[in-house]
């Protein structure tokens, strides 16, 4: 991984999320749906497991509606 979740982050607001690159949308999705869609977590420790396992924006979110498999990600070494 060579971003962090605040760039990501940062770069996703500053550009918008159609212009954003995967990492960057990623990390929106994970600040601003993934509590909704799952519950408590840490977007943060979420984005970075998906991003160690080199999840794609679409893949990250087909995993939405496993809660078990985004903890999973929380916990990603």
């Amino acid at each position: 991984m060579t971003d962090t979740y605040e760039a990501a982050l940062a770069r996703a607001d500053t550009v918008g999320s159609a212009r954003a690159d995967d990492a960057a949308v990623s990390a929106q999705f994970c600040r601003d749906c993934l509590p909704l869609l799952v519950g408590a977590i840490s977007s943060r420790l979420v984005w970075e497991g998906a991003q160690k396992r080199g999840l794609t924006f679409l893949q990250l979110g087909r995993l939405a509606g496993d809660p078990l498999a985004i903890d999973d990600l929380q916990w990603e070494d």
